[in-house]
């Protein structure tokens, strides 16, 4: 019965091109009519679990190059000129699955939200308040993904009507608006803290929300919006419920990708979900640069479980949590640890940052060889803890976001580089393209006005 009423709704879904609110079909024909038909649609992994929609940032993030010659035959120029930061992206018309992967969920959250609203269900049913908040999760996690990268970065008062179209709602008739960028900061939080009271503790299984996957979205938001109070607190709450960070001596690097497929028995996971691929994802394409591999220590495991070198000499990466090509791009404990870290830092606690940084690092080098890092001046311990954030979360969908907020800030503000058939391009701090441009088709069915 749940594949029946996963059918029904694809097919409700099929025409999606590219955009889902051209969407046409009746959806009085496949609405679901119980709490068992909505945990179906939940449980389609292929629509809320795979194609997290950060193909674009994390191409553009500067982790990793490839080689001229497979710039040169991509066959994405989308995906080209974010490579290089190119202003002509703006002219691309593609499908952007960045844009409709995502906004499918919101479709899916949408209509299970809407038939929750209709059904007379017991305060206190389980289920029903298990759906809601698994819906309310996931158009959240939606709309921050689709924010993090078509929506001005937050902080920036003159981009601020820059946000994103907040759908609410599952009729696909409606015109689309954009809101601005405090408007969505503002919806996602508020969905968040709903979902709070709603969601078990841990749940049944890593691809189905938890409290724990809503703390860690909330402290993205926060941190997002430089309120490390309102995220330090979140972290102590998520931790106060628990969760296991892996020791990756436990894990064998003889693999060719070491981490258990799909995330399986690997309880350092909380919530599962996968980046869509672009023309450089794949593992022999998508090199690291030398500097960046070199700077793990010899006795850091991450340097073996992560690369791999090729005949050339070049290093491949492998570690993915999902154990294999795909790319990770979840909600994961090491995450978590490293959010706490940082915000006790900035919050003056340099001590307690630290210690929990090394809390994490102590499950990350070869037994017996990890040196805790000691006690030291609250700048020295920050530029450490975004270091080991840009090491650990690497190619995980996060690096677009930190350079965002970043930016903002003086001593942590970037300048990326790259270089492509001999010609050197560079992205500046708070350049408006870290705003990729609204889908072609999306401003020609709206009254949107398209991003700087």
């Amino acid at each position: 019965m749940k594949r029946n009423m996963i059918m029904a709704v694809l097919l409700f879904l099929v025409g999606c091109n590219p955009d889902f609110l051209e969407l046409k079909r009746d959806k009085s024909q496949v609405i679901p009519q119980s709490l068992e038909d909505l945990d179906a649609l939940l449980n389609d992994y292929s629509t809320i679990n795979v194609g997290a929609g950060k193909s674009l940032g994390t191409i553009a993030a500067g982790e990793f190059y490839v080689q001229d010659n497979t710039w040169n035959l991509a066959s994405s120029q989308l995906q080209k000129f974010a490579y290089n930061w190119s202003e002509e992206i703006v002219n691309t018309q593609e499908n952007v699955p960045d844009w409709n992967n995502l906004y499918k969920r919101v479709l899916y959250a949408n209509v299970i939200l809407e038939r929750l609203d209709q059904m007379q269900a017991p305060v206190q049913n389980a289920d029903y308040n298990r759906i809601k908040g698994s819906a309310l999760f996931i158009r959240s996690d939606a709309f921050f993904s689709i924010a993090q990268q078509f929506a001005a970065p937050a902080g920036m008062p003159e981009w601020d009507r820059f946000g994103i179209p907040l759908k609410l709602e599952s009729d696909i008739n409606l015109m689309t608006t954009r809101s601005t960028v405090t408007q969505t900061y503002n919806q996602i939080i508020g969905d968040l803290l709903l979902t709070i009271g709603m969601l078990p503790d841990r749940s049944v299984d890593m691809y189905s929300p938890s409290k724990v996957a809503a703390y860690l979205l909330l402290i993205r938001c926060y941190m997002q919006l430089g309120d490390y109070k309102n995220a330090f607190d979140c972290a102590a709450k998520a931790r106060a419920i628990g969760g296991v960070v892996l020791d990756y001596n436990t894990v064998s690097g003889t693999k060719a990708y070491p981490f258990s497929t799909y995330g399986n028995g690997n309880q350092e996971l909380i919530y599962i979900d996968g980046s869509n691929s672009s023309n450089f994802s794949s593992k022999t394409k998508l090199l690291i640069p030398i500097e960046f591999y070199n700077s793990y220590d010899d006795n850091d495991l991450r340097k073996k479980l992560f690369f791999e070198k090729d005949a050339k000499g070049n290093i491949l990466y492998k570690g993915s949590y999902l154990g294999n090509v795909n790319h990770f791009a979840g909600y994961a404990w090491d995450e978590l640890l490293l959010n706490e870290a940082e915000c006790a830092i900035r919050l003056g606690q340099s001590d307690q940052g630290i210690n929990v940084l090394n809390q994490l690092l102590s499950k990350r080098f070869v037994s017996g060889k990890f040196q805790p890092i000691a006690s030291t001046s609250q700048k020295q311990a920050l530029q450490l803890v975004l270091l080991e954030r840009q090491k650990e979360l690497l190619l995980r969908g996060i690096r677009w976001s930190d350079l965002r907020r970043l930016n903002r800030e003086e001593d942590h503000a970037m300048l990326l580089k790259r270089r492509v058939n001999d010609k050197e391009y560079e992205l500046l701090p708070n350049s408006t393209r870290y705003i990729f441009p609204i889908p072609k088709d999306v401003m020609l069915k709206s009254n949107i006005e398209q991003n700087p």
